[in-house]
């Protein structure tokens, strides 16, 4: 097949956890430095022709005033950014952390978009949180997990990851039933990881990973959250964390072509190079 002529062949950016505020860096940690990798990085990628832009995550590190700053620059990017909330955009005021959804324009934290024969597929893994804002029955649910994780033993239970609620589950596989009929290639993105495992992962991972592996359609899961990046393939699904835009001087995100049969990761920085296969390889 010639590369040109892929009618499958759409591009995209990922960036993720440039968590800005207003403060001194910390270990590893360039808080202040944020905004002028997001100007470099807007300057890049408005020159790319991108189908789509998606920031996966923790965009502020606390303080809902740090959205005054890093939104304006959002609002730059073309095509227009995409947004996911991570624990950190939550990591305000508790009588402020109900205005979070509508400072980043969403309406919910999760959501889905049909790009040509591609299928996006945004999770809010703040569903289930210590946070995000819950109501009675999330707050039920989130105790039940945490417990369920105690008794297992499973390490991933640090109180700054999150976890998927049974109706957006419920949700997620109605989509991916969806397109395993139309015959669309699904990409997820969501800010917490869930394979290989990290003590950073979704609460519920595996349960996760286990439904969405039970569907053709899923080529990749993407996600930021653990800051160092990381990468696993599961049952021929790509599992890739991109790595934190704060950690660095330099910069760290990438362009990403999706093609009939292969993702091409461009990265930028401290982002690295992947070419991977949808069989798996």
């Amino acid at each position: 097949m010639v590369w040109g002529q892929d009618p499958e062949r759409i591009r995209i950016g990922i960036l993720t956890d440039c968590q800005y505020c207003d403060c001194s860096p910390g270990e590893n940690r360039f808080y202040p430095f944020s905004l002028k990798k997001l100007d470099s990085c807007i300057a890049d990628l408005n020159t790319q022709k991108l189908n789509a832009i998606f920031h996966l995550g923790d965009m502020i590190d606390h303080d809902l005033s740090s959205y005054d700053s890093v939104l304006p620059l959002f609002c730059k990017f073309s095509p227009s950014l995409s947004m996911l909330l991570g624990n950190h955009d939550f990591n305000v005021a508790r009588e402020k952390k109900g205005e979070v959804l509508r400072k980043a324009g969403l309406e919910k934290g999760n959501y889905m978009m049909d790009i040509g024969s591609w299928r996006f597929i945004i999770l809010n893994g703040d569903d289930l949180s210590y946070f995000a804002p819950q109501e009675k029955e999330q707050k039920s649910e989130r105790e039940s997990l945490i417990l369920n994780l105690v008794s297992s033993m499973r390490t991933n239970m640090m109180p700054w990851n999150g976890g998927i609620g049974k109706g957006q589950m419920d949700w997620l596989e109605q989509l991916l039933n969806e397109a395993d009929h139309l015959q669309r290639k699904v990409i997820i993105l969501c800010h917490f990881p869930v394979y290989p495992f990290t003590w950073y992962n979704l609460w519920n991972d595996r349960e996760l990973v286990e439904l969405i592996s039970n569907h053709s359609s899923v080529k990749a899961y993407f996600n930021g959250h653990f800051h160092h990046g990381n990468y696993g393939c599961y049952k021929g699904i790509h599992y890739i964390t991109f790595k934190g835009m704060v950690d660095t001087r330099v910069n760290s995100y990438a362009i990403v072509t999706l093609t009939s049969d292969s993702l091409l990761i461009e990265g930028r920085g401290r982002e690295e190079d992947r070419r991977l296969s949808h069989s798996g390889e």
